[in-house]
Order: structure tokens, then C-alpha cells, then sequence
């Protein structure tokens, strides 16, 4: 039996779809360029030091050190995202003390990326030399890495609370505190890189800690958002802070493949990075670097439609209304298309003016400017993939996300990029020509999925699935008594 229950379709508006989407999405969009340019901002502070030098080794060693740390806390990001898919569908049941228990169980989980990141410091020295980078490289790297990855349970524990406020419709929150937390990222990086207001000058070290301490800092803000007298009011959040073994396997359930999706597609662009590109040189891995944060801009925007259509998905299932679900999510992917080919394309006229932010070496100008050409032939197509990956994971359908993910990154885009830039001899700009094909052809795949239907009938709450007393309610209609 299909756990929707599906009802008549609602007849709307030319635009109503839009506009939830929109509605929805704005902030999520907004939050994530903030946090984008928090990044951004760390690698312009850092590549300012390679000014004068002979290889913008600082540049090349955030980009790959960078990539690493996020690659290895993919796996309880994606968990903690989770919670969107649980709190949206408990929301559309009606269910609404269920969507604060779930956001404790994200906290909770997210603590173990804490202990994840105390495991792999033994092993950080090993596995930077193993890259076969430039000495000077390898050094810088490992500066930045052992000390961003301390951020592991922050940045989960961030990603919990923000997929709560956005599942119900509260994502200006996450929004402001990213803001917030962007600008103390700036101030901090800029004082601790260069060493001013009297702090010691501690390089690519320093925009590490500057980036550590605004997470800190920005999941600070979000707990007292949760913990806050109205959201108490409303979901209970004071009341469910109690482990609940049930609720915390329901989220490991369907969050685990979601982890693996997202550190699976990680992981093989840092692989990509360091391994591929790396073995170029400097100087095209410094361009890959600036290309790969430009071409940020034009994914970021996707992305936040794709942590948006995951609720909006997840809350008309909620409802039984599959059609409506179904409609939102097509409307949030042409909007991403055009986003996305919007920003590419300029990115495409402009990149050479653009790259020279980060180095005014030739090559690495020259290289950067025809990458971002790449991405803005493939950025439609990218559009597809985060785009619907958020609907299907909105749904539940995580496991068939993750096995695609999982083969099409090293069953194509890896040995392509591999055929391109080592055999045929064309360096980074092979590497990027492989990658083109891939998410091309990784859009076929998430379309042929969606189209299917099968995501419809996933039950993401552990049988039975009975209804559970709505101890909000109960307690409201006592006090009424």
C-alpha cells in the first residue's frame, strides 16, 4: 500500500508554484552564496600571500586542503540534512511535536563528526604526501587541514538546525545567522592571516581559525533560535531533547546513503583536485582552484533550491498530494537551469578578468578563464542533478541517489577526467572536459529516476506508522480545560 495516500489535485495559480518555490528557496539561496563567499573570502586572503612569489603555492594548497576537510565531513552533513526530510513530512501530517525530536536526534548524531575528526588527525600527514604535491604545498595544506576539521561538529550541527527552520518555513533564520557569521569570518580571517590589531601573523593557519570560530559562532546562533520562547510555542523544542533510539535509527536510516551521496560526489572532485589536477603543477591546480570557487556562484544558487525543493517535496507527500510534489519540483528545476546557465555564461564572457582576483600569472589566468568556459556548458545540466537530488531526497529516496552517485563518479567522471588529461595529454583543461561529460550524463540518470515514480512509495518513518500523540496539542487542550 502506498504510505501517501494521495488526494485530487489542488487547482492554483499560473504562478503559485513559483512562488512557493521561491518563497522557500530565496533565503536558503542567499544563506548558502554567504557562506560561498566566506570560503571565497579565505582563499583571496590567502592568495595574497603567493603576491611576488614564484608558484602561488598558498592558493593551491587551500584549494586542495579546503576541498579535503569539507570531502571528509560530507558523510554527517548529509545525515544531519536529513532532518529536513523527517520534519517536512511529520509537519504535512500534522504531526508537529515529531519535528523538534527529530532536530535533537540531528544534533545528536552530529556529534560523532567530532570524534571522526579526532581520528583522522593521526593520519593527515600520510595522506597529504601521499599526493605526491609540491613540499611547500604539502606544509600549507596540512597547516589549514588539521585545524579546519576541528569544525566537523559545527558544521553538522548547523546543517541540523538550518534543515529544521527551513522545513518549516523558517529559513530566514539560517539565513541571518550565515550572514552573521560571514562577516565575523571576514573580520577574523583578515586579522589572523595577515596579523593586524596586534595578532600574531599566522598565514593560511589563520584563515583555518577564522573559519572554525565563525561555524562555532553560527551554530551558537541557531540553537538559541531553537531553543527560543516562540519555536518552543510551537514544536516543543525545550521538551524533546531526550534521546530517542527509534527516531535517531529512522534519521541514521535514510540519512546514511544521503551522507555517502554527498561524500561519494565530494570525494571524487577533491580526488579530482589532488590526485588529477594536482599532478599538473602548481599553477594549474592554483587555476582550478580560482575556477572551481568561481564556478561556486553559479552552483550555490542550485543548491539552495535543492535544500528547498527537499522540503516542499517532503511536505506535499506529507499531505498525500504526489502530483503537487511532483509539480514543485519540476518548477524548481527550470528555475535553477536558468540560474545557473545565467551565471555561467557570465562567468564564461568575464573569467579572465575575474581570475586575476586571485593571481596575475598568465597561465593560471589563461587556464582559470577556459575552465569556467566548461562550467558554463555543463552548468544547466548541473542544475538538473542538485535539483532533483533535493526533491528525491525530500522524499526519502536516498539509497538509489547514493548508488548513482557512487557509480557515476568512478565508473565515469574520474576515468574520464583520468583518459582526457593523461593520455590524450590535455592537463587540467582533459581533467574538466571529462567532468563536462559526466554531469551530462548524470543528468540523463536523476531525469530517467524522477520520471519513474518509484519515490512516491517510500515510507521514511519505521513500521508500524501509526500516529503519534500530538503532545502539543494534548497539552494546549488541558490548559483550555
Amino acid at each position: 500500500m502506498n504510505p501517501h495516500t494521495e488526494t485530487p489535485p489542488i487547482t492554483e495559480g499560473r504562478w503559485d508554484g513559483l512562488r512557493e518555490v521561491a518563497r522557500m528557496a530565496w533565503p536558503i539561496m542567499l544563506g548558502n552564496l554567504s557562506f560561498v563567499f566566506m570560503d571565497f573570502a579565505d582563499k583571496l586572503f590567502v592568495a595574497h600571500l603567493d603576491r611576488g612569489e614564484a608558484d602561488p603555492v598558498h592558493l593551491a594548497a587551500i584549494g586542495s586542503a579546503g576541498i579535503w576537510a569539507y570531502t571528509l565531513g560530507m558523510f554527517f552533513v548529509g545525515v544531519s540534512g536529513c532532518v529536513s526530510t523527517f520534519v517536512s513530512q511529520s509537519l504535512g501530517k500534522g504531526q508537529r511535536d515529531l519535528c523538534a525530536r527529530y532536530a535533537w536526534q540531528g544534533l545528536y548524531l552530529s556529534l560523532f563528526a567530532g570524534l571522526a575528526a579526532l581520528l583522522m588527525l593521526p593520519f593527515s600527514d600520510s595522506f597529504f604526501t601521499l599526493m605526491g604535491h609540491d613540499p611547500k604545498v604539502t606544509a600549507l595544506e596540512l597547516s589549514y587541514f588539521r585545524i579546519r576539521i576541528l569544525g566537523f561538529t559545527f558544521v553538522a550541527c548547523e546543517v541540523a538546525l538550518a534543515s529544521f527552520f527551513q522545513a518549516v518555513g523558517r529559513a530566514v533564520l539560517p539565513m541571518t545567522s550565515t550572514i552573521a557569521a560571514n562577516a565575523m569570518n571576514i573580520l577574523l580571517a583578515y586579522t589572523l592571516v595577515f596579523g593586524h590589531f596586534g595578532f600574531p601573523r599566522l598565514g593560511i593557519a589563520g584563515a583555518a581559525t577564522a573559519t572554525v570560530c565563525s561555524l562555532a559562532f553560527q551554530s551558537a546562533l541557531l540553537m538559541g533560535f531553537f531553543l527560543s520562547a516562540r519555536v518552543d510555542r510551537e514544536f516543543g523544542s525545550r521538551r524533546a531533547w531526550r534521546f530517542d533510539l527509534p527516531k535517531a535509527r529512522d534519521l541514521f536510516r535514510i540519512g546514511w546513503p544521503a551522507g555517502l551521496s554527498g561524500f561519494f560526489d565530494v570525494a571524487a572532485w577533491s580526488m579530482f583536485t589532488s590526485f588529477i589536477v594536482g599532478g599538473f603543477g602548481a599553477a594549474q591546480l592554483a587555476a582550478h582552484t580560482g575556477a572551481l570557487n568561481f564556478m561556486h556562484l553559479s552552483f550555490i544558487p542550485a543548491m539552495g533550491l535543492g535544500y528547498a525543493t527537499a522540503p516542499i517535496v517532503g511536505r506535499w507527500l506529507g499531505r498525500g498530494d504526489y502530483p503537487m510534489a511532483r509539480r514543485r519540483a519540476i518548477t524548481a528545476v527550470k528555475l535553477g537551469m536558468v540560474i545557473m546557465t545565467t551565471v555561467g555564461v557570465t562567468l564564461a564572457i568575464f573569467g579572465g578578468t575575474f581570475m586575476r582576483a586571485f593571481s596575475d600569472d598568465p597561465e593560471v589566468i589563461r587556464l582559470g578563464h577556459s575552465l569556467l568556459i566548461l562550467a558554463a556548458i555543463f552548468a544547466a545540466f548541473d542544475a538538473v542533478n542538485i535539483v532533483l537530488m533535493g526533491a528525491l531526497r525530500g522524499a526519502g529516496d536516498t539509497r538509489w541517489v547514493m548508488v548513482a552517485l557512487f557509480a557515476g563518479s568512478y565508473g565515469v567522471c574520474l576515468p574520464l577526467a583520468w583518459l582526457f588529461s593523461r593520455p590524450l595529454g590535455q592537463g587540467a583543461l582533459g581533467a574538466w572536459y571529462g567532468a563536462t561529460l559526466y554531469v551530462i550524463l548524470l543528468s540523463g540518470a536523476f531525469v530517467w529516476r524522477f520520471h519513474r515514480g518509484e519515490w512516491r512509495h517510500i515510507n521514511i518513518f519505521s513500521p508500524p506508522n501509526s500516529p503519534t500523540p500530538n503532545i502539543l496539542s494534548a497539552e494546549a487542550e488541558a490548559g483550555s480545560r
